[in-house]
């Protein structure tokens, strides 16, 4: 059977998604020789919805979702507004076992003994004045509904605000490590959960690891006495999936933020590529380091790149997913005389979900490489689609119909 051409309508019909999509979603696969998990998401917002009420329906933490959507009003995005879910990630570089919690990406990792998946979850860290600590510690105690006893520092850090606060606080509302608690290596370290869930996502603890209540229900039912909690501090990411490389950004923490360098950011990707015949676009590097934005983005490639099918006047793309039952219709996203760039073009728009292709052609005697999304069915349905593409990525395409 000839695969058929793709309509706009039912393109943006497979990228809507509803705020109730997320819930739950925190179980990812491990592919082989793949740094990446998950998948980007988008919702609309409605009227009455913040940001933080978009990210706490689906895992998000509060500064991840404001760092992938900084033209959003924080507390009034807007009804219709477009907001990018950041739930796709690139692995931490630390061993895949057990817990893993990067601090800048205010994130925890716990791979599956399986090897074969990963549950990621939005935590709080300690404040500057109060640093959770790096290296790899062990669960040493598991309780449910723990009372807080509260070290010698934090009482006398609520005496000078004026507050009160007991030598133990009970079980309940007022207790700030809600139903759960593990304690860590470092006795005065835990993981738990917490009677104020709007601040997952931020700096906003004495050094604990804040979770979000439910969240924590199903990791405490699955890490055992003993578990290793590797926690480091990597605003930078980088990794593979296939031939395309990605770097992950984060705001850097305060503490650790000497300047505005990208420097760490050079030193990750040398590191990943190694003695890898790659393509690295360093001004793309650049970019994404000084966003921050927590999004993964293609910014290289590897390999040797394989011939692509020439596309001359009067021929279609000779690509599989482009068959003579194919529309004419197509958005032209670039045009290259260099392929890696169509390639890097080509893995940014694949990450957002949209149909591409990418065709050699002729220009005189020179070899050019086109980026096309499409094929769909008419001209109606191929605007509709570059109108997609400029709302969402800022990019301008061009509707062109190759002929028969």
């Amino acid at each position: 059977m000839k695969p058929r051409s793709l309509s706009a309508l039912t393109l943006l019909g497979a990228w809507a998604w509803s705020l109730s999509a997320g819930l739950g979603a925190t179980t990812l696969s491990l592919q082989p020789g793949s740094d990446l998990v998950g998948e980007l998401r988008h919702v609309e917002a409605r009227h009455e919805h913040t940001l933080i009420d978009i990210a706490r329906s689906h895992q998000v933490g509060f500064e991840a979702i404001r760092n992938a959507n900084p033209d959003l009003n924080t507390w009034i995005p807007g009804e219709g507004a477009r907001v990018l879910l950041p739930l796709q990630f690139v692995l931490p570089e630390a061993p895949r076992r057990d817990i893993v919690i990067n601090l800048p990406e205010m994130r925890l990792y716990y791979f599956a003994a399986d090897g074969k998946q990963v549950m990621s979850y939005p935590v709080s860290i300690g404040r500057m004045d109060w640093n959770t600590p790096l290296g790899t510690l062990k669960i040493t105690e598991k309780r449910e509904n723990p009372t807080w006893t509260p070290p010698q520092s934090v009482r006398e850090s609520y005496a000078a605000q004026g507050k009160s606060l007991p030598a133990v606080v009970p079980p309940g509302p007022d207790n700030p490590m809600g139903e759960f608690a593990m304690r860590l290596s470092r006795p005065s370290y835990l993981i738990h959960g917490t009677n104020w869930s709007t601040g997952i996502g931020m700096r906003a603890t004495h050094g604990c690891i804040r979770m979000d209540n439910n969240d924590i229900r199903t990791l405490y039912g699955r890490v055992p006495v003993g578990t290793s909690v590797n926690i480091v501090n990597q605003p930078f990411k980088a990794g593979w999936k296939g031939d395309v490389l990605y770097l992950e950004a984060h705001p850097p923490l305060e503490e650790f933020k000497a300047d505005h360098s990208i420097t760490p950011a050079i030193q990750r990707i040398m590191a990943v590529v190694g003695e890898t015949p790659a393509r690295v676009d360093w001004t793309r590097v650049r970019e994404v380091a000084e966003a921050a934005t927590g999004v993964p983005q293609p910014v290289g490639y590897r390999g040797e790149l394989t011939a692509l099918p020439e596309l001359r006047l009067g021929q279609r793309p000779a690509m599989a997913a482009v068959s003579e039952a194919a529309g004419d219709w197509f958005v032209q996203m670039g045009s290259f005389s260099e392929v890696d760039r169509a390639r890097m073009l080509s893995a940014r728009l694949e990450q957002e979900g949209f149909p591409v292709n990418v065709s050699q052609f002729s220009k005189g005697e020179r070899p050019m490489y086109r980026v096309l999304l499409g094929p769909v069915q008419d001209r109606a349905s191929a605007t509709e689609l570059g109108e997609q593409v400029a709302r969402r990525m800022l990019i301008e395409g061009m509707v062109i119909q190759l002929p028969h």
